[in-house]
């Protein structure tokens, strides 16, 4: 071999040596870069390509009545969920077959698709077996938390609903929202080494449930408001209806219903319009039950007393341009004539003597125009015009309940002033909730309208047909019509309104029922009266308050009119005013009194055996 091909042979040699010294020195690179440099981030792809991780939802708190009675929970419910790019194409018709979903639709979640999609969530027990049958690769089943409301439409309205993510989307359940939210879980799946998921996972952190609180809400009393408003709103072909139930000693909201109500454990079912709660949010034009408030101002001056007395023009008046109407003709009343007859003659005369400022000041003591602090959102502070913008026709209009709109939240509020001796108490729904208590007119005043509202539900009153059997009861009823278009008055929507205590001795109730434009009659007497009786005989015997028949029969048969009675071998039949008032206040009895002149007529009859805070009605003629 020569010299040249020996040198040719080495140098090839020496190529190739330092290829393979390159190759080693670029291995050791690499190896030092894997595993040093990258090591973190290698670590972590690997992590992944082994183990999935997404988010599970958190039960949230209940919500329960202040008996502890449960009104919303969360249960625990199957979805079913999928690594997208584990499913094979050939199990798609099988799998949404039994999901009952069409193959485009279901192949449309899971193309070009990686890592967990959901797939049909919250269904029933028995789909998920059978879909968990198929035994398709990638798809699994989770738990997940559903919202679940035991009495459904009956209390709807007021407590909401949440969503499938589980946000609460209405009422309660969004107000506190972030209260009853926990706090969510994050769970992790591994993979083989095919990269198919294997069943089960860990939790790297545990779903938090969120916290629940009581109400003051009754679920025995919400029921029963529920099906009598319910009833009431069928029985007159209604639009609608509300009923707020109250106990006016510290403002306890006991219940609080709609109708037509909708079921929120299936709220997808119903238009959105159907989701608010009408209690809180529509205001209507509450007529003649705001006339207790307009007598309360007139005695609050000191120029008005209960037997004061109001020519009511016989039954028309002229205010400025507007001729005011009353539905019965009367002469001469006195206050509690007013409410018993219910005059807005007689009641605008009182607010024009009153004046603007003083009505406007009394409205906004008892809650009238501000949001009542009750803590539901999306209450209406209602509507009430500032006193410089009432002249004579709209200090008359408001004085009867026409031109200023109220909720039936902020009515119960109100008329609850009247059962607490003059104190008004801010509504509550949460048991833990601080009641505010003020002051807003004396005692005295307040228990002079609650007679008056009293004398309102005698057989000669427009709220008769409120009474239960056994119960003394105080209230008025309202009867409105709905705004028109351009500032009219329709001739034939009308709200039909009562409010009232109950019992009068003993107040524990404050109720009011309103019914949105009913069809067989209009008046408030006739319509959510009766409602109101219904409610109240089933709720006051649950409450522990008994009946009191004897009562019941003295009312009545205040009813029974005598021409010429005698007492002690005495007619009372031509007595002055002064003179029966004398009596009247000597023997402690409650004067309800109709004209002016001399006592025709009296009822009742055995006017020898009344008791001290009984009842005596009388007729004068001059």
């Amino acid at each position: 071999m020569s010299g040249k091909e020996q040198v040719f042979i080495r140098r090839r040699i020496e190529f190739v040596a330092g290829l393979l010294a390159l190759g080693v020195l670029l291995l050791a690179v690499r190896v030092v870069d894997l595993q040093w440099l990258q090591s973190d981030r290698l670590s972590d792809m690997a992590e992944k390509q082994r183990y999935r991780e997404f988010t599970t939802q958190a039960p949230r708190g209940p919500i329960l009545d202040h008996k502890g009675r449960v009104l919303a929970e969360s249960v625990e419910i199957p979805s079913i969920a999928a690594i997208a790019d584990e499913v094979p194409t050939a199990s798609i018709a099988s799998l949404a077959h039994e999901l009952g979903i069409s193959s485009r639709k279901l192949h449309k979640k899971l193309h070009n698709r990686k890592g967990f999609v959901w797939l049909a969530r919250q269904i029933s027990p028995a789909k998920a077996e059978k879909v968990m049958a198929l035994a398709i690769p990638g798809v699994r089943m989770e738990s997940e938390w559903r919202r679940y409301q035991p009495l459904g439409p009956v209390t709807g309205h007021l407590l909401g609903f949440v969503g499938i993510d589980g946000k609460g989307l209405e009422g309660i359940e969004r107000r506190w929202n972030a209260q009853l939210s926990g706090e969510p879980g994050i769970r992790q799946v591994r993979r083989d080494a095919r990269g198919h998921s294997l069943p089960d996972g860990v939790w790297l952190r545990e779903p938090t449930p969120g916290k629940g609180f009581k109400l003051t809400l009754d679920a025995s009393i919400q029921s029963i408001a529920y099906a009598a408003l319910a009833d009431g709103v069928r029985e007159q072909q209604a639009k609608g209806g509300s009923v707020v139930v109250m106990r006016p000693s510290d403002g306890a909201v006991l219940a609080m219903a709609n109708w037509p109500g909708y079921n929120p454990n299936n709220f997808g079912d119903f238009h959105p319009g159907e989701w608010r709660n009408r209690a809180i949010t529509d205001v209507f034009e509450p007529g003649s039950t705001m006339k207790p408030f307009t007598i309360a101002a007139a005695l609050q001056s000191g120029r008005w007393q209960p037997d004061s007395r109001v020519f009511c023009e016989n039954g028309a008046m002229r205010v400025a341009d507007y001729t005011i109407h009353d539905d019965h003709e009367a002469g001469w009343l006195d206050l509690t004539g007013i409410l018993v007859h219910s005059s807005n003659i007689g009641a605008a005369k009182l607010a024009m003597d009153v004046g603007s400022n003083d009505m406007y000041d009394m409205l906004e003591r008892v809650g009238f125009g501000s949001r009542s602090g009750s803590g539901l959102s999306g209450e209406s502070p209602g509507i009430v015009l500032s006193p410089e913008r009432w002249g004579p026709v709209e200090t008359a209009n408001i004085a009867f309940g026409q031109g200023i709109a109220v909720t039936p939240l902020q009515l119960a509020a109100a008329f609850s002033v009247f059962a607490n001796k003059g104190i008004y108490t801010t509504p509550r729904l949460f048991a833990d909730q601080a009641g505010k208590h003020k002051r807003v007119m004396t005692a005295a005043i307040a228990n002079q309208v609650l007679t008056m509202l009293e004398f309102a539900t005698s057989e000669d009153g427009t709220g008769k047909y409120a009474v239960p059997e056994g119960y003394r009861i105080a209230g008025k009823t309202g009867t409105a019509q709905k705004p028109g278009v351009h500032g009219s008055y329709s001739k034939s929507k009308y709200m039909a309104v009562f409010a009232g205590v109950a019992p009068v001795n003993d107040p524990q109730l404050v109720i009011v029922v309103v019914v949105d434009e009913p069809q067989k009659s209009i008046y408030g007497g006739q319509v959510a009266a009766p409602v109101f009786r219904h409610i109240a005989e089933s709720v006051l015997p649950y409450l522990g308050v008994s009946a009191r028949i004897e009562d019941q029969t003295a009312w009545r048969n205040m009813t029974i009119a005598t021409e010429v009675p005698v007492l002690d071998g005495t007619s009372l039949a031509g007595m002055s005013m002064r003179e029966v008032r004398r009596y009247a206040a000597e023997r402690g009895l409650r004067l309800h009194v109709h004209g002016s002149g001399w006592v025709q007529r009296y009822k009742p009859a055995a006017a020898l055996s009344l008791q001290q805070g009984d009842a005596l009605e009388v007729w004068l003629n001059d």
